[in-house]
């Protein structure tokens, strides 16, 4: 029983770790995965509020990429907020399992651009 709760707790401590990464005031930029991806998440991109996410309906799409991502248990993941991109559309997973940050990458009719592993700088 113990156990099962240390668990519990070091999930959701995960989590907050990773949502208190996602402020603003804590900088995303912490995370890069290459100079090209550094050059792609440039000052252009606008982070989309939760309710106009809802509103588009792409949290739904998120999820339906996501999904289709070999590997992923969506029960373990937690999403960062979204960000349109000249690209398309960007966010990152964290596993609150494993700790691994994702970065997902779509275009404008969210088709899978990349999705690659998060490594610190």
């Amino acid at each position: 029983m113990i156990v099962h709760n240390t668990s519990i707790m070091k999930q959701y401590l995960l989590c907050i770790v990773f949502l208190s990464l996602t402020l603003p005031s804590f900088g995303i930029e912490h995370y890069q995965t290459s100079i090209s991806n550094n050059a792609a998440q440039n000052g252009n991109d606008r982070e989309l509020t939760q309710e106009e996410v809802k509103k588009r309906g792409i949290d739904l799409l998120a999820t339906k990429v996501i999904e289709g991502i070999e590997d992923i248990n969506l029960k373990n993941m937690a999403r960062s907020s979204i960000f349109e991109t000249s690209y398309g559309f960007r966010w990152k997973m964290f596993n609150v399992k494993t700790g691994k940050i994702l970065i997902i990458k779509v275009n404008q009719d969210f088709q899978l651009l990349s999705a690659k592993h998060s490594v610190r700088s």
